[in-house]
This record gives C-alpha cells, sequence and structure tokens, in this order.
C-alpha cells in the first residue's frame, strides 16, 4: 500500500503527463482515469516484485525506451532511495520527461537521449545496472538484445507483457542461452475493471556476454535471435 504523499505525488504526476501529453504524443492513455490505470497503475505493479523492494540504497535501474516516463516515474516516485535512469531514442519525448522531472523535484532520475545498440556498447553504461525495465518495448528475443548488455551479472530484466505470450517465450529460447538470460519467474497482477490481468517477465542475467552484442543499429529488430 502506497502512503498518502507518494499518492498525492502520482497524481500529481499523472495530471503533468497529462499536460505534455497534450503537445506530445506520448501515450494513447489522454484521459486522467485511462492514465492512472493504463500507465501509472501498470508501472507499479513492479512494487509486487522483490527485486525493487528490497533493493538497496543506490542500486541503479535503467528503464529502455521509456517514452512517456512508464514505468520510470511512477517506480522513481515509490523509491526514492533508487537511483533511476530513462533511456529513448526520441530527443523530444526525453525533453517532455525532463520537464516533468523538473517539476516534481525528482533527484533521483537521470534521463539519456540515445540508441540502446550504441549505448549498450558503451563502458560507461555497459553491465552498470542492477535491474533493466522495459514495458511494451520489443517481443522478447529482440527485448533481450537490447537489455542484457546494460545488466550486471546476477541482475534482472523485468519485462512488462499480455497474459498471451507463449510463442513470444518460445522464440526467445536462442536469444536466452546466447545472452546469459534465465527466465526465473513470471509474475500475474491484475488492474481494475476493464484492464483485466497482464504479467510481468523476469529474467536474471547468468554472466558477461560476448562484446558482439548488441549488434549494430536496426538488426536486433530486423534480425532476432531465433
Amino acid at each position: 500500500m502506497l502512503d498518502e504523499t507518494v499518492q498525492n505525488q502520482l497524481k500529481k504526476l499523472t495530471a503533468l503527463f497529462l499536460e505534455e501529453n497534450t503537445k506530445l504524443n506520448l501515450s494513447a492513455f489522454r484521459t486522467e482515469e485511462d492514465c492512472w490505470h493504463g500507465n501509472v497503475l501498470d508501472s507499479l505493479a513492479a512494487t509486487e516484485l522483490q527485486y525493487f523492494s528490497q533493493a538497496k540504497e543506490g542500486a541503479r535501474v535503467l528503464d529502455i525506451g521509456t517514452g512517456g516516463g512508464f514505468p520510470l516515474l511512477p517506480l522513481a516516485i515509490a523509491y526514492p532511495a533508487i537511483r533511476f535512469t530513462g533511456l529513448d531514442s526520441t530527443q523530444k519525448k526525453i525533453d517532455a520527461i525532463g520537464r516533468i522531472v523538473t517539476d516534481m523535484g525528482l533527484s533521483n532520475v537521470e534521463l539519456i537521449c540515445g540508441r540502446t545498440e550504441e549505448l549498450g556498447c558503451e563502458a560507461e553504461y555497459r553491465e552498470q545496472f542492477d535491474i533493466v525495465a522495459a514495458r511494451a518495448l520489443a517481443p522478447l528475443n529482440t527485448l533481450l538484445e537490447y537489455a542484457s548488455p546494460f545488466v550486471k551479472p546476477k541482475g534482472h530484466i523485468v519485462c512488462w507483457k499480455s497474459m498471451r505470450i507463449e510463442q513470444e517465450l518460445k522464440d526467445s529460447l536462442l536469444a536466452r542461452a546466447e545472452l546469459s538470460c534465465q527466465l526465473i519467474a513470471q509474475h500475474t497482477y491484475a488492474l481494475p475493471e476493464k484492464w483485466g490481468q497482464r504479467q510481468l517477465i523476469i529474467f536474471e542475467k547468468r554472466g558477461p556476454i560476448a562484446v558482439a552484442y548488441p549488434r549494430a543499429v536496426g538488426i536486433p529488430k530486423k534480425s532476432p535471435l531465433l
């Protein structure tokens, strides 16, 4: 259960986000109710995981393809002792999130504009994060190639997914083996009313990966590991 201060911050976040969303298409959720359920509460499903609730002070979390700032911003509000980084390839989206971060006074959020395939090769970011989060970004075989270079060995990748991903899980078997990612949990959660059940897919990175990964920009999407 979130305390009153956090709930008030989340309501402020919703209002600021909806204001930004009128200027730039950050999300299809354009009403307070839809944004609250479809973005905020959906992001906060990760608070049910021990990887967040038991994270040490100063732990680092990267949200790749953060888009409009979800799950980045709700989780940063819920866990002020964790250091969050949002990564997106679109500067306008990063600028919009930056304005929200400034208005919210969130001191535990950093924002980066860039491509995962490029930044995942840089020493400043490679294997520097305890958790990588990804929501509505790509199929698992592509997503793991985006995410795994950033995660420390024994760190975790948390993916927001629908309930119907049996084929996606099968298609990711080679990617999991090649990228040292082991599926360790599927956490089901329910959103109110029409939103229904969803799940978080959690992988643990068992060890370092080959320097060949990630491949060049565009290749993980065009030619996923199969």
